[in-house]
């Protein structure tokens, strides 16, 4: 259940939209760059507890509300038995396993890290993306949290456990769109395609490199479930379907619109705001209240997901 809203509101920040990843109601075997959402029905109540949640790792706690939810939707979906699988890639992991750690105690410096680990959870699903991972610190120790999607060798197992140990020895985290996730996936990448790893995962998939290829149909079918889930942002369509704003509203959203992805400042906000009496006027507190009432009347035409982001510092970005 967990796992569903942490997919939930990693899609509803668009980390994975954003950086190339596929979004399908369904298992696309093989495919990395496919993310497995079920689609469940989610109600409006469900993406109103995901956006409120802060947090975006896999270890984050999240609104009983829609813990409960999924809970309850997933007794009635209808979905293929993966047993058989799972329990395959179990058996062929626990043959793996003492090489695996006695491979790292031999190659890696990650000695340290190891130590401080009390316990490593698993989880072999069908859902979300090829794998995932968080060590969150219990005490002076850590539990390694790991998922392997059933479409992956035993060996994926070993990845994410790599993951974990990485981050604990560096502290280099980061989502997928950041800088860290680079530096976190490059050396973990080298160590699976290129070094005494590979035997565990012959067939991994450096995530980093650039997808050359695309199946049209998929990015399609994708497509169209983000509208169906109300998490695709059409930027025409939704300067078009805004029709209550104020006029302050409406040049700051397209002032925005106009950067995507790029911040525009605290300072151009209050010139847009206030132009020539910006001066006697600026606030950062009635420049938030200005973001507040969009979001909300974004949020009020069917958009699930988070579009505007406010950065300490800096300013607001449209994604």
């Amino acid at each position: 259940m967990k796992l569903i809203c942490f997919l939930a509101k990693n899609i509803s920040l668009g980390y994975y939209q954003n950086n190339g990843f596929l979004v399908l109601p369904y298992l696309e075997r093989g495919n990395s760059r496919a993310i497995y959402f079920p689609n469940l029905g989610y109600s409006k109540e469900f993406w109103k507890a995901i956006n409120v949640n802060s947090n975006n790792d896999l270890s984050a706690s999240y609104s009983q509300k829609a813990i409960d939810e999924v809970k309850n939707s997933l007794k009635k979906y209808k979905n293929e038995n993966f047993e058989t699988k799972i329990i395959k890639i179990k058996l062929d992991w626990y043959k793996m396993e003492k090489d695996f750690f006695g491979d790292i105690d031999k190659f890696l410096n990650f000695g340290k890290a190891l130590a401080k680990v009390e316990k490593i959870n698993v989880l072999i699903t069908p859902f979300g993306t090829r794998g995932s991972f968080n060590p969150p610190r219990v005490g002076n120790k850590f539990n390694l949290n790991v998922t392997s999607r059933v479409d992956c060798p035993a060996g994926n197992i070993a990845s994410g456990i790599l993951q974990n140990l990485y981050i604990i020895k560096t502290w280099i985290g980061g989502e997928i769109r950041d800088e860290n996730y680079t530096k976190r996936m490059s050396a973990i990448s080298f160590l699976m395609t290129s070094s005494i790893f590979n035997k565990y995962y012959p067939n991994f998939e450096d995530l980093t490199k650039p997808m050359f290829t695309v199946n049209r149909g998929i990015v399609l079918q994708s497509n169209n479930y983000l509208e169906k889930l109300g998490l695709k942002n059409n930027k025409k369509n939704l300067l078009d379907e805004l029709r209550n704003l104020t006029k302050q509203e409406e040049k700051v959203l397209k002032e925005l619109v106009g950067n995507t992805g790029n911040y525009v400042t605290f300072d151009k906000i209050g010139e847009i705001l206030w132009e020539d009496k910006i001066d006697e006027k600026y606030s950062l507190s009635a420049m938030a209240k200005v973001m507040e009432n969009l979001r909300r009347k974004i949020k009020g035409i069917g958009v699930n997901k988070e579009v505007i982001f406010t950065k300490r510092g800096k300013g607001y970005l449209f994604l």
